[in-house]
């Protein structure tokens, strides 16, 4: 093997592919996951009709997608918070006789695989992709590798930016203000395209069709396809798939000179990164160091918007919720964090699609919305509240801490299911009946899933592999969240009520009980630290 870095990257592979079949919990995990894409693969939805739908709403779908995950991984690539080396790298590989532009663009190859990953749920999309827009297993192929062009030219930028930025702060947040800019000035395009239908709907109309096939049509044809990368990617794809190949060599152009230039300025660049990057390859250190020993390492930001000091109000278990109201006020957008704003975008998106449904569109935005939720509350803050020791230490019965610990987190999914149920509720036109039932329905869930979070801790916290918790979690909100939907279904079935009221009750009458007798059989999680191997 000529290039140590090349013998390295399949060292590395190779030894992780044999990790997962010497770990059992691996194992079951791709299990599990094969068998959902199977299922998933295998089963089609024959509820919205025969007749596939406009191919340019899809292109328009993907364009949109393609250019919030350009804007994310290039922002966070650029201000050199994504961690491309470790610390093996910082000690190995920096101190090599290798030319700095070569150990960057393996940093940029492997934190490209590690991206990657993040689209296998394009996988899970293949169901409704198939039954509303007829695309077949080759056409989902495309658009996961329009998504892997869109995140490679996302990193080769950033790095772009990076090595000419590095140590000026400035620079770099001039350049990430201008693609913001951007973006803004692309939005603003589609809106003056799409103007005479907004204007109706803005006047009382509801004629939503008109608006979405003129949006579709802005960003799936040109010049709205010629945003940078992401368009670029979004057209490629829709070209293929209609046969368009003037728009295919005329996009495969843009791409291939853009990155000519970008591979120029970073092969051209005499900035040295190295000390730039030895910081986040210490942070990104310490946080597999507190993996492997079980606990939860906490990112704080460098910059934390102070604002108005101390709690305010608070005594002894109640202190806690206040705490966790301050720490909303200073990290998040309102109180919502990026992920719960990212999910209400794309559920509302996803609703003027969802029309196709009709009465059952409230059911189908529900259940999507139920299930982003799973991973929200996976990823909340009750995990890494358990590492911190003032829980163990106030003087106060643990089910009343737990309670006053869970508490902003309901209180926000509450919130949140009236930002998301309200606005869809008017699109859909959904009665206001099964309006409100639906959210509090989706509250209920929130309970579920907080109550799950607390079960599994409970019963598995001394287990140290992520990839078995996450699978009990999923285990465990199945079995919690069973009778509450049988339930519901049998009085939509049965019960003489309207709409979708029977199952929203059903559910909501379930769940609530379900949840507060788990909390209640857990109440002493906060009681004895080790439970939790923390």
């Amino acid at each position: 093997m000529k290039s140590p870095l090349v013998y390295l990257t399949l060292t590395k592979f190779k030894n992780q592919v044999k990790s997962i079949f010497k770990s059992p919990s691996k194992l079951i995990y791709g299990v599990f996951l094969i068998a959902v894409f199977a299922l998933v693969a295998f089963t089609k939805n024959e509820t919205v009709g025969t007749e596939p739908r406009d191919i340019s709403e899809l292109v328009a779908i993907l364009s949109l997608f393609y250019t919030i995950m350009f804007l994310m991984v290039f922002v966070n690539g650029s201000a050199s918070n994504t961690p491309m080396f470790t610390l093996s790298d910082v000690t190995l590989v920096f101190p090599a006789p290798l030319s700095p532009n070569r150990v960057l663009f393996y940093g940029l190859f492997r934190q490209l695989g590690v991206s990657l990953l993040l689209g296998f749920f394009l996988l899970f999309q293949y169901s409704w992709l198939n039954t509303l827009y007829g695309i077949s297993y080759g056409g989902l192929l495309l658009i996961i590798a329009g998504y892997a062009l869109t995140l490679f030219l996302a990193q080769l930028s950033a790095m772009a930016v990076y090595t000419r930025t590095s140590g000026k702060e400035n620079a770099g947040r001039a350049v990430r203000f201008c693609a913001y800019g951007a973006a803004v000035l692309y939005l603003l395009a589609a809106v003056f395209t799409c103007r005479e239908p907004l204007s109706a709907m803005l006047n009382g109309g509801r004629d939503y069709g008109a608006a979405i096939s003129a949006g579709a049509k802005f960003f799936s044809t040109l010049p709205g396809l010629l945003f940078p990368v992401s368009g670029w990617a979004a057209g490629m794809a829709g070209g293929i798939l209609t046969g368009n190949t003037f728009l295919c060599l005329l996009l495969l152009a843009l791409t291939l000179v853009f990155a000519a230039v970008l591979v120029l300025l970073i092969v051209k660049s005499k900035n040295n990164y190295y000390e730039d990057v030895l910081q986040t390859a210490e942070t990104a250190q310490s946080a597999i160091t507190a993996q492997k020993e079980g606990q939860l390492n906490e990112v704080v930001p460098k910059k934390v918007r102070m604002g108005k000091l101390g709690l305010g109000k608070g005594w002894g278990a109640s202190a806690i919720y206040y705490k966790h109201a301050v720490e909303n006020r200073r990290s998040g957008i309102f109180f919502l964090s990026n992920l719960s704003l990212i999910f209400v975008v794309c559920i509302i998106a996803a609703s003027f699609f969802m029309r196709e449904f009709e009465e059952g569109a409230i059911v189908s935005i529900f259940a999507m919305a139920t299930y982003m939720q799973i991973f929200s509350t996976a990823l909340g803050r009750f995990n890494r509240e358990l590492m911190k020791p003032y829980l163990y230490l106030i003087p106060e019965p643990p089910l009343k801490k737990l309670l006053y610990a869970i508490k902003e987190s309901l209180w926000n999914d509450a919130l949140e299911a009236v930002i998301i149920f309200v606005p869809v509720a008017f699109i859909i036109g959904a009665s206001p009946l099964d309006t409100v039932f639906c959210i509090v329905a989706r509250i209920s869930f929130s309970l579920l899933f907080t109550a799950g979070n607390v079960l599994v801790e409970r019963v598995f916290g001394t287990v140290s592999s992520k990839v078995l918790i996450m699978f009990f979690y999923i285990l465990a909100l199945l079995l919690m969240a069973a009778p509450g939907i049988v339930l519901g279904a049998v009085l939509m079935t049965l019960a003489p009520l309207p709409g979708f009221l029977g199952l929203f009750l059903g559910i909501t009458a379930l769940n609530v009980p379900v949840s507060l007798l788990v909390l209640y059989l857990c109440r002493n999680l906060l009681q004895y630290a080790e439970l939790n191997n923390r």
